[in-house]
């Protein structure tokens, strides 16, 4: 497998990745951050089906399978009591799993120091009355750049601009007859997912992955710099907290809030560390022993969610922490686009796909979604099941759990028809399909009608300028196909 290095500078920490290309092998494309290499792909997947009960408490476990080849990795590992750092090493790998994986970067301080120039954000503060995030003030009611506004149960508004050369967009959010998989969805989260099946097909949304292991992420900024426009959708990681408690609201998820102020949309994924017995989610990490990649022990996918065991209290301990933060986002009436277990794929890199079969990943992900939903009582939750770039069918839970699913690759044949077609064939065709991580922009004009009509494409933390011309975004930006967040009616 081909590999580049890219180099690190102090001033923007990226994260080191080799990623998946959509055939299902692994694609070039490196990711740099400040800190850790290493992770491994797993062959072969442990036999059996799991049980599922309730939750709560569990055993600690050593060892796992053994992996074949390496990937290069890098991440944040979680410090306690020390400053963020600045900067860091650019991990060099071996082979890249199959599908490919997306490194990450940075290191999560715990409780450490605020890197000089202070807090950020691109979204600009919470938005209680607050200041207007980046980008202009906050719609109240929003101006219509697709098709209109439309009132919950309210009628569809005629007329609506046509995109300069290109096709006429859709009404927007109008009333459908399509209902997220949370219950007692709210008006918002029917809104975005109403929204996304009348785009589906036609148009594609514009995101970017911010590097919210830095305490001033400026991929955002970039794009109004840059570009002249900002992304639809504003990507982000629960992994990083800023040295918060496992129950303090984030400053990306003050972000994710301010930039649905502003207009955009934002998606949130989780490079949940590994749940041991006696862990939380202050003990979260990219790479190294008990973190995202890192291999289970024996029986960790029975006790993980199984009620009365170390495993399984460690897993509700962050699945609380996440709850806090789309709680916050839920009482600002604000949906969320969640990718929770993001490059699932068969013998994967992450612990969630790392000897499980795909009976144990769907009791997983099923149990994450009751939790979710009907224990914590979330019902802005958009679910997006996040496939690598070898998706497989064994690991799909099905319509009843998941509103939009797709896959990621970090592979330079865009726009990636194989890995939609492979998408397509496990979802079929009445769901919207997302390529939820690249590093590569694909070309709208390649995209449709049919070539591979993502729903949405959302760039990697640093490779808007590491992977991608100033141009070239230009010109995607600029296509009619393409929603900007400038272009998104109000879903409120």
């Amino acid at each position: 497998m081909n590999k580049k290095i890219l180099s690190l500078t102090l001033a923007t920490s990226l994260a080191a990745l080799v990623g998946c290309s959509d055939s299902g092998t692994s694609g070039s494309g490196t990711n740099t951050s400040p800190s850790g290499s290493g992770g491994s792909t797993m062959t072969g997947s442990t036999a059996g089906t799991t049980t599922i009960a309730s939750a709560t408490g569990g055993t600690t476990r050593t060892g796992g399978s053994t992996p074949v080849g390496t990937s290069t990795r890098t991440g944040g590992s979680t410090s306690v009591g020390t400053s963020t750092p600045t900067g860091g090493s650019t991990s060099v790998g071996t082979s890249t799993p199959t599908g490919g994986s997306t490194p990450r970067g940075g290191t999560t301080s715990e409780g450490g120091s605020t890197p000089t120039g202070g807090t950020t954000s691109e979204g600009g503060s919470t938005p209680t009355g607050g200041t207007t995030p980046e980008g202009g003030s906050t719609p109240t009611g929003g101006s219509t750049p697709r098709g209109g506004t439309t009132s919950e149960g309210g009628s569809t508004p005629t007329g609506g601009t046509t995109a300069t050369g290109g096709t006429t967009p859709t009404g927007g959010a109008s009333p459908c007859d399509v209902l997220p998989v949370s219950p007692n969805a709210s008006t918002q989260a029917k809104n975005l997912l109403c929204y996304l099946y009348s785009e589906y097909g036609t148009h594609v949304l514009s995101g970017q992955q911010e590097a919210n292991w830095n305490a001033n992420p400026t991929d955002i900024s970039w794009y109004n710099t840059n570009i002249g426009k900002y992304p639809a959708i504003l990507g982000s990681d629960f992994l990083y907290r800023d040295g918060d408690s496992c129950t303090a609201v984030t400053s990306s998820t003050t972000r994710g809030i301010a930039y649905w102020n502003a207009g955009g949309l934002t998606m949130f994924r989780y490079h949940m560390g590994q749940p041991v017995a006696g862990s939380t989610c202050a003990n979260d990490c990219y790479d190294g022993t008990n973190c995202a990649e890192s291999t289970p022990a024996a029986g960790f996918f029975t006790n993980v969610i199984t009620a009365g065991t170390g495993e399984n209290t460690a897993f509700l301990n962050r699945l609380d922490y996440v709850a806090a933060q789309i709680g916050a986002m839920q009482t600002a009436n604000v949906p969320i686009i969640l990718a929770l277990f993001h490059e699932t794929q068969q013998n994967g890199w992450f612990w969630w796909s790392i000897g499980d079969t795909g009976a144990q990943f769907v009791a997983l992900w099923t149990y994450a979604f009751n939790y979710l939903t009907k224990t914590k009582g979330l019902t802005n939750i958009i679910w997006l099941m996040p496939f690598s770039g070898s998706p497989s069918a064994a690991f799909y839970p099905g319509k009843q759990y998941v509103d939009v699913s797709g896959g990621d690759t970090y592979g330079t044949n865009q726009p990636f028809t194989s890995l939609y077609s492979t998408c397509k064939g496990i979802m079929g065709s009445t769901i919207p399909i997302a390529l939820h991580e690249t590093g590569l922009i694909p070309t709208p004009s390649a995209m449709f009608p049919t070539a591979a009509p993502w729903i949405l494409f959302n760039i990697w933390a640093g490779y808007e300028t590491s992977n991608n011309t100033v141009a070239n975004i230009k010109s995607v930006y600029s296509d009619s196909h393409t929603i900007t967040r400038d272009l998104i009616p109000s879903l409120k």
